[in-house]
């Protein structure tokens, strides 16, 4: 919080504000947020297998996956149609994993959307119904 407050000390005196930072950046063509139910007993430890199990399945599929990343997995999509980034992460305290999916191209989340399908459809404690939704399958 500290160094917010330096840097509006800052671009108060050069006449700016806090906003003319981000002002530059475009937003997503496209972007999903989806919850899934975990129907297991121990949502954590099943929430965690999932996430493994995507990263591996990741690695496979050769995906580009974000090393920085402590909150789940995040995947990046650079160019093929897609430019785009998913984020599969587990709920801290419900049993639910969120997923996030952008794409700077139409169409992209679908596709992103389809290959996350492709794993997360083999967890049957998984409740991927709202990505059915989204597919439209």
């Amino acid at each position: 919080m500290t160094r917010v407050i330096i840097e509006m000390a800052r671009l108060r005196r050069d006449g700016r504000a806090l906003g003319d930072l981000i002002g530059e950046l475009k937003e997503p063509a496209e972007e999903n947020e989806l919850r899934f139910k975990i129907l297991a007993g121990d949502f954590k430890a099943y929430g965690t297998k999932i996430i493994n199990g995507l990263a591996n399945y990741a690695e496979e599929q050769k995906w580009s996956v974000a090393p920085d990343n402590h909150e789940g997995i995040r995947v990046l999509f650079p160019g093929k149609g897609i430019d785009g980034w998913f984020l599969l992460r587990l709920s801290v305290h419900d049993p639910i994993m969120p997923l996030n999916i952008e794409s700077d191209t139409t169409g992209g989340n679908r596709k992103i959307a389809l290959q996350l399908y492709s794993k997360l459809k083999e967890y049957e404690l998984l409740d991927t119904s709202p990505l059915r939704k989204l597919l439209k399958i």
